[in-house]
């Protein structure tokens, strides 16, 4: 990411007050705990010598090369940076998994079910194991969970916002973790007990705070596709692991984790995200993270709806925006590209004079805007272009408000603002990460904005009673609602580089989810090293 200023984001669930930071991880500033459960595996003080990238790229195919720039991580809750989730997602592997294209697909779980989407089962593969051999059981998971949610670390938080049952008076220690809505219906089935109905649970549960970890502590012991070969301080070396589920399906023998040297260039590896140093063999992957302003529906002109419609229609994205690969321009709505049920709309100019006089703005009373925004990184570049090009019409004047980040937060989180620099982040890859933050009592909804119509769609996808047709057409009316009553001014999408060696496939640059898998990497032989990969 070219700018690395935080947008608004939360960890979204419908009873709590947003988190705040940009990444799919949340709080990301909170220092590390120690390991609750495991313990970094013996570290040796060799340090090895650095293989040239012909060594690597060319005489071991077998093996893939990604590049970081983080510590590395070896329990979950320990974890404070996105970048650190791939190692963990190459030794550890959760009930589901996305796959290529960001769809969440079968993994630890082969199946799952619900009668009213509260109580969900979920039933286990039964010939699952550990790196070790040993068996891995649905009490894994439980004992797993109740870990996390009894650490230290930040991360616990997302068993509220699964809406997991008792999570809430788990967290707040005013019940023992047992009752955790988890529990080991036996050896391979899993019951999750939810406090209000999630049709959408599965897509939830991809999240890396939800891989199971092994109950021994000397040393890490995984169940996904590789196990741990090899550690120093910087590098660790991965090899395929035999009792891997689908390990024949699994192409690089090995995969090499090494810490980037200051004059290390990105040719000496295979993958690298968010590279310093970005060149032609870099890919922009679309993130599921929007940028916005807000718009304040108490504000007694601000609620007309002729208003907004002005402001928005004399925005052109493409135009406000500066040129920056990481910045996909967004003129439909504050949702990700992926989420979208509708093409970009060409812009057209609106008789914005004749929207205004209809509320009583004239020159000599017009339309005065304090508008709020952080005063560093690229949001001044952003507000001056917005400002510019509202302040073309004589009816419209804007007060500049620059803050400090954190006085920003605090400005939205009291509902102080008229027009504010806001944004989303979504945890899991389905319409409603979004579309929640609409509803009128939701507590991320810091704007005021409330439409009955819109909280009863809301409500309606909800249902057990509706198919995935239907809750998919509920969506549309949703966005097509919002869109009418242009509640937010919508800027762009985030996009995220990575920096891939022109010989690897099996990735797919429309995946929103910032998740790709080393299981999934391979290498093209040499006589198809000049065809493009899965766009």
């Amino acid at each position: 990411m070219a700018f690395h200023q935080p947008i608004f984001m939360s960890l979204k669930r419908s009873k709590k007050s947003a988190v705040i930071f940009f990444a799919i991880f949340v709080l990301l500033g909170c220092e590390p705990k120690e390991s609750q459960n495991v313990v970094v595996p013996p570290v040796s003080n060799e340090h090895p010598a650095e293989p040239k990238p012909s060594e690597v790229i060319e005489s071991n195919p077998k093996l893939l090369k990604r590049g970081v720039y983080t510590d590395f991580k070896w329990n979950i809750a320990d974890i404070t940076e996105h970048e650190q989730t791939p190692l963990l997602q190459d030794l550890l592997e959760g009930l589901v998994i996305y796959d290529t294209q960001g769809n969440v697909i079968p993994a630890v779980a082969e199946k799952w079910q619900t009668t009213d989407n509260k109580i969900w089962t979920f039933t286990l593969r039964r010939d699952l194991q550990w790196s070790n051999g040993e068996p891995l059981l649905a009490q894994d998971f439980v004992r797993s969970w109740q870990a996390l949610i009894l650490s230290d670390s930040p991360l616990k938080q997302y068993f509220a916002y699964l809406n997991l049952n008792n999570a809430e008076a788990v967290l707040a220690q005013k019940l023992p973790v047992e009752q955790l809505g988890i529990r080991a219906i036996d050896n391979y089935n899993l019951q999750l007990s939810l406090d209000k109905a999630t049709p959408y649970l599965p897509q939830m549960l991809v999240h890396s705070a939800l891989l199971p970890q092994h109950k021994k502590d000397e040393t890490f012991i995984g169940n996904g596709a590789y196990k741990i070969l090899e550690v120093s301080p910087e590098q660790v070396k991965l090899e395929k692991n035999p009792f891997y589920r689908n390990k024949d399906e699994v192409s690089f023998e090995e995969v090499l984790y090494q810490k980037i040297q200051p004059n290390q260039l990105p040719d000496q590896f295979d993958w690298i995200e968010k590279p310093l140093h970005q060149n032609d063999k870099t890919q922009y992957f679309p993130q599921l993270c929007t940028y916005f302003y807000e718009f304040n529906f108490n504000d007694p002109l601000l609620k007309q709806s002729a208003v907004r419609t002005a402001l928005v229609s004399m925005i052109s994205p493409r135009g406000i925006i500066p040129e920056d690969k990481t910045l996909a321009p967004n003129s439909v709505n504050f949702m990700p590209q992926n989420m979208q049920f509708e093409q970009e709309r060409e812009w057209k100019p609106t008789l914005v004079e004749q929207l205004l006089q209809q509320t009583g703005v004239t020159e000599k009373n017009p339309l005065v805007l304090r508008m709020s925004y952080d005063n560093a990184g690229i949001h001044p570049i952003v507000a001056e272009q917005l400002i510019r090009a509202w302040t073309q019409s004589d009816l419209i004047r804007i007060q500049q408000e620059p803050l400090p980040y954190k006085d920003l937060l605090e400005k939205r989180a009291k509902g102080d603002f008229q027009l504010i620099r806001s944004g989303w982040c979504a945890d899991y890859n389905e319409p409603t990460a979004f579309l929640s933050l609409l509803h009128s009592k939701s507590p991320d909804n810091k704007s005021g904005f409330a439409n009955e119509k819109l909280d009863e769609l809301l409500e309606q996808t909800l249902s057990i009673k509706i198919s995935e047709q239907e809750r998919t057409a509920l969506y549309h009316q949703i966005i097509e609602l919002a869109q009418r009553e242009k509640i937010v001014l919508p800027l762009f999408q985030y996009m995220k580089p990575i920096y891939i060696h022109d010989s690897i496939e099996g990735y797919n640059l429309k995946n929103p989810t910032e998740t790709v898998y080393s299981k999934d990497l391979s290498r093209k032989s040499k006589e198809t090293k000049s065809v493009d990969t899965a766009q």
